[in-house]
């Protein structure tokens, strides 16, 4: 096998990749329903709610990095069958708040294994596989107009001292981990620098849904 590898065949890796991890979540997602996985769709909106009962539409469709669209159909689900309700805020009545119910709280969520398909790589391995995703990731970031258009730093000082710190931290690091709190969250206490690496310049523009999220 040569040492060298082309553009085409990277693509092509990725894409197997890809359809690989997407096969795998949906094998272990059957005959568990929408809310049991707590990295999508529903049950991440779940997850994040269990952690803060009551959060504005806004500051969740940040967190779930998607449009207000896609999150408005997540909670349509999610308030059809009883998890959650949606009402103005009492500070503010243009603001949405979303909050769990008592049923939401009761519903069962698995803790997924984030090892696979990760242990066949050495910790030194995965350290620079996320790197060089990071780098890719921030490439078509950069290319693709996906920064906010709000001031991020503004935003998250804001909801810093409405949520207060233990709890800010939790729900940012559950946004860094697809709804699961990491070992460390106090690393999402500040944005993230864009285009460090010298990958492109960033662009305003609206956000995509990176997640998908649309079950």
């Amino acid at each position: 096998m040569s040492d060298i590898i082309n553009e085409k065949d990277l693509f092509e890796k990725l894409m197997r990749l890809q359809w690989l991890v997407q096969r795998h979540q949906l094998q272990n997602r059957r005959g568990r329903g929408p809310f049991a996985d707590p990295t999508r769709g529903q049950g991440r909106v779940l997850a994040i709610l269990k952690m803060q009962p009551e959060i504005s539409t806004k500051d969740l469709s940040y967190l779930l990095d998607i449009r207000q669209q896609s999150l408005s159909e997540l909670l349509g689900k999610l308030e059809k069958a009883g998890y959650i309700t949606r009402e103005p805020s009492d500070n503010d009545k243009r603001v949405m708040v979303v909050k769990l119910t008592d049923k939401g709280r009761d519903a069962r969520q698995e803790k997924p294994d984030f090892s696979y398909p990760f242990d066949c790589l050495s910790p030194e391995e995965q350290l620079a596989f996320g790197g060089y995703l990071e780098r890719v990731i921030e490439k078509l970031e950069a290319d693709l107009g996906v920064d906010k258009k709000e001031d991020m730093e503004q935003w998250m000082e804001k909801t810093r001292s409405r949520m207060g710190d233990e709890a800010f931290d939790h729900l940012m690091a559950m946004r860094g981990r697809g709804g699961q709190p990491s070992g460390n969250a106090h690393s999402h206490g500040r944005p993230r620098e864009r285009g460090t690496r010298g990958c492109g310049r960033n662009r305003s523009g609206r956000p995509l849904d990176r997640h998908g999220d649309q079950d």
